[in-house]
């Protein structure tokens, strides 16, 4: 068998570009993945951070009916006092 150098440059040549190619390609589809992973936990992220608001705006609207509650408790409390106190006035000025 003769030694051709066209052709063995020929198939060196194929191999190193197949190979490069390869290469790029590898790399390209890695890039591909990590903006996909990075993509995936920005999103899971603001996702987190929506829900952290969201609950942090139903804690508020709770405490803020349970004050609501309390000061309503306190004010008919010191509505009853009041009465009783009118009460005691005017039993006090019916036998004076």
């Amino acid at each position: 068998m003769k030694f051709d150098a066209s052709t063995f440059s020929f198939l060196l040549a194929l191999v190193g570009s197949t190979s490069g190619w390869v290469a790029w390609w590898i790399n390209k589809r890695q890039q591909i993945i990590q903006k996909a992973v990075k993509d995936a936990e920005k999103a899971l992220n603001e996702k987190r951070d929506f829900n952290h608001l969201v609950n942090n705006q139903l804690d508020i609207s709770k405490n803020i009916a349970f004050g609501f509650d309390q000061l309503e408790h306190q004010l008919d409390d010191i509505d009853n006092e009041l009465r009783e106190l009118k009460a005691y006035l005017i039993g006090n000025q019916k036998h004076s």
